[in-house]
């Protein structure tokens, strides 16, 4: 019996922290990273984890343990000769230190030795032609040569991948010496990059300056624009075999990227030489790697930012280290390189971005010890590099972009007149005139370039669709200039002062500026346009156009016709005038043509008119005025030139765009054009149709040599993957399903594996594949290659997870690692075989095809279409 203060408390049944068992510390060395020292001897540590660590005798390494200096940690060596008495050393890397009786024998030099020192004349007790001794040291030989290769195997696999999709990527790499599908835009890009003459395209540069760079390596002066499919580059003296060459560097890379990717993840060696021989062999990927095309490049980019981040991610553990830094910045610099080739590297960004995410709602957790601080560190440094850096990098693709195409070019007509006059030998920096009444002008569309002309040609009077019309004179765009492309420019209200000016100006009299200033034409003006060959005014009235029903026709009207002459009024709307005083300018100017009575505006499209129309575009009477696509510019005044006084003012005058602003409008441009793209194509395909190779896209023909380019996936590896992701699907719903029974069906490792790793690589493929389902342009085969990659990907992961239930035995932690082992049976063998051996010999069927090197006769073509809707060409 004792006394008890009165402030004293107790627990009665529980001495402990009942919620003590619910604390996570999260991953490995979180007690050291919250100050508690380790319990464990260093003795019996690694030597790179403790200086005391590893040492002889120990099965750490069997290494002396060294200061990170270099120094040894216990001390120098003391004992400097052998010590006479140990006959045999402890042996290394074995099991147990305890020796057998049954142990083989002593080597000859152990037993020479010993020998010596008792009895010299005894030497030839164990002489070297015993055959059992000979016959061990044979199979210790085997053996020795077999771990080897094993634990090699990894740097083996990488490099056949590599050998793999070289030879895939280069082979005949010459043939065929014609331009090939779209290398007539890229390839055309890259010849006006060297000409430094501006261009206008959908796609951020990098990859074009790619191109173009490849070009100005080898010397190409860019003289070849590549006008039309099936051109010939070895008349015109084009380096394409460098140019298809320098591009095929990338498409040679993504084998073996893939291959690093799955290594990194912590996939077997088999599973990783499974992805990357899927990828080697697969037909379309083989098409776009050897021609002058961005795809690859940007592929390229795409698989180098997944595979940094898994890098990255990987040192989580070690966050804000040298390479933890390096991975990241790495990352977001793919990242940016991967958007600046095509606006679909934003998908890349997005599921680098959904991983991130992920990564830091961890962090956040409480459980984890993180402060505030630290979280707020974390995300600040992937925010700077996955979101900053792409930025700028992108940015500064740009800036190099407007910095080389510095002078006037084919993309001029895109842009606003305040950009072209930033551009050398511009119309608009050598004569941007005034408009006045009066003048004959051209009229020229801003989008398609064609000239607005009328002749005596009349309207059918009936169309293809039965449809009549007013037999009205035709007013059509032509692409070249002609005399039909003048009209006079006249004030919509006729005066007598007017009359006399025009008598005076015909006359060839000499008018004061003061004078002729009058008769400028302005913003708003109301205005009157005779076409001068036929003496007829522009006109619109309340009758369909020939192919666009719902709009109504241009056509013209007599000079003396009056009762229909409030058809024949115009107003002149300049785009961006900012009042009424504004003066319209040839070339600098933009407007759009209304009409006063029917509001309706003067456009033209794309598609050309039947034979009566001369093939030439259609003109006729938008119902809305205020679209993009409904501008005109006056290019020239007939008899009007600049005079070198006059060129010397008008540089004068030019006003400086800076970069940002020429940026600001090149990407509204590039969405607007990219959003446009809805023209009807004859290989255009939907996503839903991807996944399953139903159609391809026809690159290339030779009717004479019956050979062709035919874009097509391997259908044996693409409809092997698409099982591949229902397996993989269905898996996890089942594996979640008994889960929550309390049944584990596979170990836990192999689940988080599972869940995590081939769950990214599944992400992948839907965040590269989905957003095609919402895009409104026309769409191709081509923009799934991302995603099949992803879902070859997914197949291997799928093997392991069927073959292998070891994972950290096989698993590999680099891709140049040593490997402990390779295949847990022969069963995967043969799985492994049968999946190499299909792709393989699916790839050399439809070879011909992708190389098309190879005519082929008609009953060979058919062969090869396995669905009927593979288009190929020569069917008969």
């Amino acid at each position: 019996i004792r006394r008890v203060p009165v402030e004293a408390c107790a627990t009665l049944g529980r001495v402990s922290n009942a919620n003590h068992k619910n604390q996570k510390l999260g991953g490995a060395g979180a007690r050291r990273r919250r100050g508690w020292r380790p319990t464990v001897r260093g003795t019996a540590m690694n030597t790179h984890d403790h200086p005391h660590g590893g040492g002889r005798g120990k099965s750490k390494g069997n290494k002396h343990p060294r200061s990170p200096w270099g120094k040894p940690a216990k001390g120098g060596k003391t004992r400097r000769k052998p010590n006479p008495m140990v006959v045999r050393a402890r042996p290394r890397h074995s099991s147990s230190r305890l020796m057998s009786i049954d142990e083989p024998q002593l080597t000859r030099r152990q037993v020479k030795d010993a020998d010596k020192q008792a009895a010299p004349d005894a030497s030839a007790s164990n002489a070297p032609g015993d055959s059992s001794e000979d016959g061990k040291q044979s199979k210790h030989s085997k053996g020795a040569a077999s771990n080897w290769f094993v634990k090699n195997s990894s740097s083996y696999a990488f490099t056949l991948v590599a050998v793999l999709s070289f030879v895939t990527r280069y082979w005949k790499i010459w043939d065929p010496a014609q331009v090939v599908f779209d290398e007539v835009h890229f390839g055309k890009f890259a010849s006006y990059y060297l000409r430094r003459e501006y261009h206008f395209d959908i796609h951020p540069p990098l990859a074009k300056m790619v191109i173009a760079l490849g070009g100005w390596l080898v010397g190409y002066d860019g003289h070849f624009l590549f006008e039309k499919i099936g051109m010939d580059y070895m008349s015109n003296g084009v380096p394409y075999i460098l140019l298809r060459g320098w591009v095929a560097m990338f498409g040679f890379a993504l084998p073996p990227l893939v291959y690093m990717i799955m290594a990194e993840s912590g996939y077997s060696v088999a599973a990783s030489l499974l992805a990357g021989v899927l990828v080697t062999f697969d037909n379309a990927l083989v098409t776009q790697g050897r021609l002058i095309l961005l795809d690859n490049i940007m592929i390229f980019f795409m698989l180098a930012a997944v595979y940094s981040y898994v890098r990255f991610f990987k040192l989580r553990y070690r966050a804000f280290g040298t390479q933890w830094w390096t991975w990241l910045l790495s990352t977001g610099a793919m990242l940016g390189c991967a958007v600046s080739c095509k606006m679909v590297g934003l998908l890349t960004m997005m599921l680098i971005g959904s991983a991130v995410l992920y990564d830091l709602w961890r962090i956040i957790d409480i459980r984890r010890g993180t402060t505030m601080a630290q979280f707020t560190q974390h995300f600040m440094a992937r925010a700077f590099a996955l979101l900053a850096v792409p930025f700028a990098l992108y940015i500064s693709f740009f800036y190099v972009h407007l910095a080389v195409l510095t002078s006037s070019g084919p993309g001029d007509a895109y842009h606003t007149a305040k950009f072209q006059m930033q551009l050398l030998n511009n119309p608009m920096r050598q004569s941007s005139f005034d408009v006045h009444f009066g003048d004959e002008i051209q009229f020229r569309h801003r989008d398609t370039g064609v000239y607005m002309e009328s002749s005596a040609d009349r309207y059918p009077l009936r169309y293809a669709d039965q449809r009549v019309s007013s037999q009205g004179q035709q007013v059509t765009g032509a692409k070249k200039r002609s005399d039909n492309a003048y009209w006079r420019i006249k004030p919509a209200q006729a005066s007598d002062e007017f009359a006399q000016f025009m008598v005076r100006k015909q006359a060839g009299e000499a008018i004061p500026a003061e004078e002729t200033d009058r008769w400028a034409v302005h913003n708003l003006d109301f205005v009157q346009l005779e076409h001068v060959n036929t003496g007829m005014n522009l006109r619109t009235h309340d009758v369909a156009s020939p192919m666009t029903a719902t709009n109504m026709e241009i056509t013209t009207l007599a000079l003396n016709d009056t009762a229909k002459e409030a058809d024949t009024v115009w107003q002149i709307k300049i785009d961006h005038a900012k009042t009424n005083a504004t003066r319209l300018q040839t070339s600098a100017s933009f407007m759009r043509i209304v009409s006063q009575k029917h509001g309706v505006a003067v456009w033209t499209h794309s598609k050309a008119l039947p034979d009566w129309g001369h093939k030439h575009q259609e003109i006729n009477g938008n119902k809305k005025p205020e679209d993009k696509s409904t501008l005109w510019t006056v290019p020239r005044i007939r008899g009007r030139s600049a005079s070198a006084e006059e060129l010397d003012a008008m540089a004068k005058k030019i006003v400086k765009m800076g970069f940002l602003a020429k940026f600001a409008e090149l990407q509204g441009l590039m969405f607007r054009h990219n959003n446009a793209l809805t023209t009807v194509h004859p290989f255009q395909s939907t996503p839903l149709t991807w996944p399953f190779m139903v159609r391809g896209i026809s690159f290339w023909t030779d009717k004479d040599s019956r050979r062709q380019i035919y874009l097509m996936g391997n259908p044996v590896g693409w409809w092997i993957s698409d099982v591949a992701l229902l397996m993989y699907g269905g898996t996890m719903v089942m594996i979640a399903l008994l889960t929550r029974r309390n049944v584990e069906v596979v170990d836990g490792i192999v689940q988080r594996h599972m869940l995590r790793s081939t769950g990214f690589i599944v992400a992948a493929w839907v965040l590269h594949y989905a957003p095609f389902f919402l895009m409104g342009r026309s769409l191709f085969l081509h923009h799934y290659l991302p995603s099949s990659i992803f879902a070859y990907m997914t197949t291997a992961a799928l093997f392991q997870f069927a073959s292998i239930m070891d994972y950290p035995r096989f698993a590999l932690k680099h891709w140049h690692s040593n490997v402990r082992a390779l295949v847990p049976s022969g069963v995967s063998v043969v799985g492994f075989g049968i999946l190499v051996a299909a792709q393989v010999a699916c790839f050399l069927y439809f070879a011909p095809l992708t190389y098309g090197t190879t005519g082929l006769s008609v009953d060979e073509i058919h062969s090869r279409r396995w669905l009927s809707t593979y288009d190929l060409h020569f069917q008969t």
